[in-house]
């Protein structure tokens, strides 16, 4: 869920566009409940005109200046008869899009109210029968403008990569329902076209063998000791997309030193991360998101001890790298990008490289983006890596990945479902990977790769067979 600051972000980002459009309405106060729903229909099927995930409707917003004027209105307390507001819009929207409306206390005696409104998908959204569309300021019924009736059906039949058809079909997807169970969602079979798994024919589409443990693309992960680029770790994930990414943000925290410096003309020494927080995570989940699955190439990340290195298939898409830093969207994986949404992985909204900016800017070294022909590759310098810290620095990285950096497991550092693992097995005794992985929401891939390593740092041992045998904790 987003917190009340990623929603102000938000807002303010929408509120920078130069004027409203198909996909986005400000209203300073009151609409009638009717108007509500006709919007709804106009900015998804706004959405959808114009290659996004999402729509929005947002109360406390002057149409005209955009200036952040708060509103009285309430959708809480707000009634269509004797029903709720909010289940009288879902009820009547068809198909069922999957409406979400937020509170923002935006400032002091400021609260907006936003609808966050799914794209069209497949079919043009209509409520109450009548499908909508904004055409200027106006909104109006769609089909009195056959031009752009013509033009939505045409993006909604336009198929990408994530809409064709799979050339798979026997789909499993044991790994997003355990992520789906950790984080108390529902991932059933009835939520695959909510998720826009399914193609036009209720066939699995290649958003759904992107999402399913089946997934043929892999992340290749590398750091390197020395500038002589001497692997210190080596790996390649694998499995669905979305456990990749829980397994591959694991390991870039993991790598991600810490220590006490002084920052600039600060008097006072602060613990400061190697890539400052959000800079690594950020980067990473915009890989994830917004790669080239058609493209023949790998997402790949590797630490050198002056740099994180993260490239991804697929140039900029639609886009300059201008509008993306100023904070515009554009999307090559829309639907991706609206499950990674309804899985808490990120805000829909292109904040990642501008959040990057301002965590580089306390310090001397910025971050790089380049766009190639067919990649966007992003260099994140380590900020421990200057002057005389350079040399310690290096030192360190290499103990560290030897496996004898001092921390808190007798001079070995574990990642967080190491520490969950080993935690579990010395309360509950003999436990199988499956058991291990249910109990702390993991994917059994991810634990069983926990407990190889360690194994590897002399954690655990295994006693008998792999079958019938059990993990036993030395320490």
């Amino acid at each position: 869920m987003y917190s009340n600051q990623d929603l102000i972000e938000l807002v303010d980002i929408l509120r920078a566009e130069d004027t409203e459009t198909e996909w986005l309405e400000f209203k300073s106060n009151y609409l009638s409940n009717q108007d509500i729903g006709e919007y709804i229909s106009a900015l998804s099927n706004g959405a959808a005109l114009r290659g996004r995930p999402f729509g929005y409707l947002i109360f406390g917003v002057d149409d005209t200046t955009h200036e952040v004027t708060g509103t009285a209105f309430d959708y809480r307390k707000q009634k269509q008869g004797n029903e709720d507001l909010e289940n009288w819009l879902n009820r009547l929207t068809e198909p069922k899009i999957g409406l979400a409306v937020y509170n923002v206390q935006y400032a002091a005696g400021k609260r907006l109210v936003m609808f966050e409104i799914p794209a069209a998908f497949n079919q043009p959204t209509a409520f109450a029968g009548k499908e909508s569309v904004r055409i200027g300021s106006y909104r109006q019924d769609l089909r009195r403008y056959p031009e752009t009736e013509k033009q939505l059906w045409y993006a909604l039949n336009r198929v990408s990569y994530e809409q064709t058809t799979s050339s798979e079909q026997n789909l499993h997807f044991k790994e997003m329902t355990l992520i789906a169970r950790s984080r108390g969602l529902d991932f059933s079979e009835e939520k695959f076209a909510t998720l826009r798994m399914l193609d036009g024919n209720g066939k699995f589409n290649n958003l759904a063998l992107l999402l399913s443990d089946e997934n043929p693309h892999i992340v290749k992960f590398a750091v390197y000791k020395n500038k002589r680029m001497d692997f210190s770790v080596k790996k390649e994930f694998s499995g669905s997309w979305i456990a990749m990414l829980d397994q591959v943000l694991e390991y870039v925290n993991l790598y991600n030193d810490t220590s006490a410096r002084v920052i600039g003309n600060s008097a006072t020494r602060t613990e400061v991360q190697s890539y400052p927080d959000p800079s690594l995570r950020e980067i990473v989940v915009n890989a994830f998101a917004h790669f080239d699955a058609s493209f023949p190439s790998d997402v790949k990340i590797e630490f050198y001890p002056d740099r994180v290195e993260i490239a991804s298939p697929g140039a900029l898409y639609r886009t300059t790298m201008k509008e993306v830093l100023s904070g515009r969207q554009s999307f090559r994986n829309p639907n991706l990008v609206y499950v990674l949404n309804k899985f808490n992985y990120i805000e829909n909204y292109a904040t990642g490289l501008k959040k990057t900016l301002t965590a580089y800017a306390p310090y001397v070294v910025s971050p790089k983006y380049e766009s190639t022909e067919h990649f966007f590759v992003v260099t994140l310098p380590n900020v421990k890596w200057t002057g005389e810290e350079a040399d310690a620095a290096a030192s360190e990285m290499s103990d560290k990945h030897d496996g004898v950096n001092v921390g808190e497991n007798d001079g070995v550092t574990l990642s967080p479902t190491q520490k969950k693992v080993l935690e579990h097995l010395r309360e509950n005794g003999a436990l199988s990977a499956a058991e291990l992985a249910n109990a702390i929401g993991k994917t059994q891939r991810t634990v069983e790769r926990a407990l190889a390593e360690l194994k590897a740092k002399g954690f655990l041992a295994r006693v008998g067979s792999d079958k019938t045998g059990y993990w036993n904790v030395l320490k």
